[in-house]
């Protein structure tokens, strides 16, 4: 499953249990997890929602309080709002303020004095609006925030969750939820934050999202949810070419130094980005960690199944497995084991998110069969030198397969000759140093170049470079309409002084032309800053002014030039 818990708001949505005590045993009894998002007090949601005990946790008081229903257990996150502010509100508002364990409560028409009596205490309280009332809260409560802690108590994280809201309140639950859901009558806003809204208003479409998660997760109807996306590469437009973080199964392959490893480091890079978990498998301990990643395992000793769980099990942690310690026949038993306890794992957690492979070819070498595979492989990353080495029922499972190296088709030949499959069209013109080929193969889909995003630490070494450095031939010319003029820009700097400086009728001529986003993205090999300036060169109607001002804020805010 991908979406194992779903987040429902009850302000807004939920006027009464009604049908939705049947949808809540529909959805837990798919395995998955409930939890209740409301600003109410946890001593008056019995009266909406007499069955409480249908939700796993309760995050009440807009996200300050926690509640376990099945074990009757309470936790605030927050100490509660001074007692002080209550009498002094009082003082203002007789009638109508009601106290939670943390959050002050009036209504909506007094939050003048709310706003009057946090300013007259000098307190560092927000104010916040949920239907007909105002609530004074701590700093810091919202209601993803209190939906991340009750996440990380289940074992899960944000990544397995569909949220669903309505009120102005909701915006941080959908911010929190990897699928953020509308109902048909939510507040605009919150609808334009969403993945999708439902066609029935409140508790109906709360009911209709219960059951399309649970015919078929979401995948008929949504399927990818655009923010989860992989970067895998820019074609040769400067669009970027992703993968969906879930269901894929990925194969880079090359000869060793290619770049192959490189380019799955840089893949991994993004992973941990996007707040993924990894899990990387490493068979013979060459896999050269991140310092933020955890390492089990040595060539002196090799790790328990158990342990690889246990680190597992706190959704931060970044793993490396090294089975480096393993003796030859202790690796078919082992790899049975780990796989297996994985599995288990992805189902009950949905994690570790993806699952890399350091030379798949260890663990499931040619002419010998996938045992130990779970049925479902889904989010795993192959690295491997020659596609030919590793077992072909493994191979079978790859959705998109990237070439890295000097001879990228060759291996795509490789690939295709391990499957007994037709070569892959590669009648393509020879790729750049730093691009790769890319096969989508269950979509059927012709091989592509795709220039390869640079790492953490090439992205550093090329900021100071474009910045302060000498670019050589790849300067920025200003030569004018007539080429008359030979005015370089060796670096980001001098590109920036000289907007200010070249004459009207030069700066257009270039502008006009693209000259400035086609340097950006072939020399720079920024997409992303290439994108925005073109943007800015197809406004023909601006003047000069205009224009030189935007390409020079778009440049300094990327690169923290001086404005």
């Amino acid at each position: 499953m991908r979406y194992l818990a779903l987040a429902m708001s009850l302000d807004g949505t939920l006027a009464a249990a009604g049908r939705i005590e049947a949808a809540l045993e529909q959805l837990r009894s798919s395995g998955r997890r409930a939890l209740l998002v409301t600003a109410r007090r946890l001593g008056e949601l019995p009266e909406v929602c007499p069955r409480l005990e249908l939700f796993d946790c309760v995050i009440a008081e807009n996200g300050a309080v926690l509640h376990w229903p099945t074990r009757r257990e309470s936790l605030s996150l927050r100490e509660p709002v001074p007692e002080s502010f209550t009498r002094a509100l009082r003082r203002r508002v007789p009638s109508s303020i009601e106290r939670g364990r943390v959050v002050v409560y009036t209504h909506a028409s007094q939050a003048c004095a709310l706003v009057e009596t946090v300013r007259e205490l000098g307190l560092e309280l927000q104010i916040l609006f949920c239907g007909e009332s105002a609530l004074a809260v701590p700093p810091g409560v919202n209601k993803g925030a209190g939906l991340q802690e009750a996440l990380l108590s289940l074992g899960l994280s944000p990544h397995e969750v569909v949220g669903i809201g309505s009120e102005a309140n909701d915006h941080s639950l959908l911010e929190m939820s990897e699928c953020a859901v509308a109902v048909a009558d939510a507040l605009p806003a919150l609808k334009e934050r969403a993945a999708f809204v439902t066609r029935e208003k409140a508790e109906a479409g709360v009911v209709e999202l219960i059951e399309d998660l649970v015919r078929d997760d979401l995948q008929a109807a949504k399927g990818w949810i655009p923010h989860d996306a992989l970067l895998l590469g820019f074609d040769g437009v400067g669009d970027a070419v992703c993968v969906p973080a879930y269901g894929d199964n990925l194969l880079v392959a090359g000869p060793r130094g290619g770049g192959r490893s490189r380019y799955a480091f840089g893949f991994l890079e993004r992973i941990i980005q996007k707040k993924y978990q990894p899990c990387v498998i490493d068979p013979l301990g060459t896999f050269e960690p991140r310092e933020d990643m955890v390492r089990l395992g040595s060539r002196l000793r090799a790790p328990r199944v158990s342990e690889v769980i246990a680190a597992l099990a706190d959704p931060s942690v970044k793993l490396v497995v090294n089975l480096a310690g393993l003796r030859p026949y202790e690796q078919p038993g082992f790899r049975s084991e780990l796989f297996t306890a994985l599995e288990l794992m992805r189902k009950r957690t949905g994690r570790p998110h993806w699952i890399v492979i350091h030379g798949a070819q260890h663990l499931w070498p040619a002419g010998e069969r996938a045992e130990g595979l779970p049925s479902k492989l889904g989010e795993t990353l192959l690295v491997v030198e020659d596609p030919r080495e590793v077992a072909r029922c493994l191979l079978r499972r790859v959705d998109v397969a990237v070439a890295v190296g000097p001879a990228p088709t060759r291996t795509l030949g490789q690939l295709a000759e391990a499957l007994d499959e037709t070569s892959p069209d590669t009648r393509l013109s020879a790729g750049q140093e730093d691009e790769v080929l890319a096969w989508f193969i269950t979509e059927g889909r012709w091989p592509v170049w795709l220039r390869v995003p640079p790492g953490r630490a090439e992205r550093l070494r090329l900021l100071h470079g474009h910045v302060e450095g000498d670019l050589g031939s790849g300067s920025f010319v200003f030569h004018g309409p007539e080429g008359s003029l030979d005015l370089r820009a060796h670096n980001l700097s001098s590109f920036c002084q000289m907007v200010e400086g070249v004459d009207e009728r030069t700066w257009l001529f270039h502008l006009w032309h693209g000259d400035y986003s086609r340097w950006i993205r072939h020399v720079l090999r920024d997409d992303e800053l290439a994108r925005e300036v073109s943007a800015i060169e197809r406004h023909y109607e601006l003047p000069a002014v205009d224009s030189r001002r935007r390409v020079r804020s778009a440049i300094a805010h990327r690169y923290a030039l001086p404005a």
